[in-house]
């Protein structure tokens, strides 16, 4: 996230990049498409308190930070309640460049928090069941009652074999231009309960998609659902798969233990992004398939949690069909991670939290 500045000092502004943020100093507004989606910083030298309501209807899509520099004897408490009921963040008189550089802190992580209900699913390698796994875990989370939408973002495949009317390189000029609108979500794919959207099926624009068009695409999807779901497949060589890795809240990494050479370099490529093994939550699918490797061993290997085992089905299903204790054992994991992103209660199972 950008931080738009206007009135800072310079040494403040310097404060903040030695903190590691990205400043943008501006002398007049920046245009509100601009500023969208990133935090705008003003001053009450240059944004008087009577002109806050329209700077908020204006920089609707945008953090507002409003740093209150007057000392008077009257207080700023009048000002600190207008910012809370327009919703702009407030800083006092008196603040140091300390004080601002944490209260920038506690307003990113809280913007985390609020974007963190993107799941991702990775492969460990073609055909391992990434798509499958993932129509899966979208359908108990509808089944549980949630919104979801599930986001084709294995540009290598489409995970779609029928022809779609709408798939992910058919809005690809409306997400290039951002101009995804409510329509176009409610046109997505009606399926098992969520909405879903196919992957790219025009393979020459593979390497044409850029990481920011990846990004606006999952921020709209947030916006119109509970829980976005998204499969981006299990090649590294796309902008998806990248923004994937940093954007998720909870990456799964769907596996099988003959893949481990291929996990050594996953995880290792992971490593650059300062994501480490226990940040993943390992679904082994196929798992009655004999190996040498057994899963208990993979994972004491890597160092790595296994959220589910999966039995080999007939290749070539859209849905996994599940015995009833299967479904059960999906339908706990699902819990425990609506409660991990804060969309559930714990429950409370003969005592004990589950």
């Amino acid at each position: 996230m950008k931080i738009f500045s206007l009135g800072l000092a310079q040494l403040t502004i310097n404060e903040l990049k030695l903190a590691g943020f990205t400043v943008i100093t501006q002398n007049v507004l920046p245009e509100p498409a601009h500023a969208e989606g990133h935090l705008l910083l003003v001053t009450s030298e240059q944004v008087p308190v009577s002109a806050l309501s329209g700077l908020r209807s204006r920089f609707v899509q945008s953090t507002i930070l409003y740093l209150y520099l007057q000392r008077g004897v009257r207080g700023y408490q009048a000002v600190h309640m207008l910012c809370e009921s327009l919703g702009i963040m407030f800083v006092p008189p008196r603040s140091t460049a300390s004080a601002i550089i944490e209260k920038l802190r506690y307003i990113m992580e809280e913007e985390h928090e609020e974007r963190s209900s993107l799941v991702g699913f990775f492969g460990s390698g073609p055909g391992i069941g990434c798509t499958s796994v993932a129509k899966l875990f979208a359908r108990r989370i509808a089944a549980a009652g949630f919104r979801v939408i599930l986001l084709g973002l294995d540009l290598y495949d489409p995970g779609y074999d029928p022809k779609a009317t709408i798939s992910l390189d058919r809005l690809r000029s409306r997400i290039t231009g951002k101009m995804l609108h409510v329509e176009d979500f409610e046109g997505l794919i009606k399926q098992d309960g969520y909405m879903y959207l196919p992957g790219n099926f025009d393979y020459l624009s593979v390497h044409d998609y850029q990481e920011e068009e990846i990004s606006y695409l999952l921020a709209e999807a947030h916006s119109h659902a509970d829980v976005v779901v998204a499969d981006f497949g299990s090649i590294p060589e796309s902008a998806a798969w990248y923004t994937g890795m940093q954007k998720s809240a909870l990456r799964m990494m769907v596996t099988h233990p003959r893949h481990e050479y291929r996990l050594q370099a996953l995880m290792e490529l992971a490593g650059h992004m300062d994501l480490h093994p226990q940040d993943f939550q390992w679904i082994v699918n196929r798992s009655n398939l004999e190996e040498m490797t057994s899963p208990k061993s993979l994972a004491l290997r890597f160092g790595c949690e296994i959220l589910l085992e999966l039995p080999y089905y007939q290749p070539l299903l859209d849905t996994l069909p599940l015995g009833k204790k299967e479904l059960q054992q999906v339908d706990d994991k699902v819990h425990a991670m609506l409660v991990s992103l804060g969309l559930a209660a714990e429950a409370r199972r003969k005592g004990i939290f589950q």
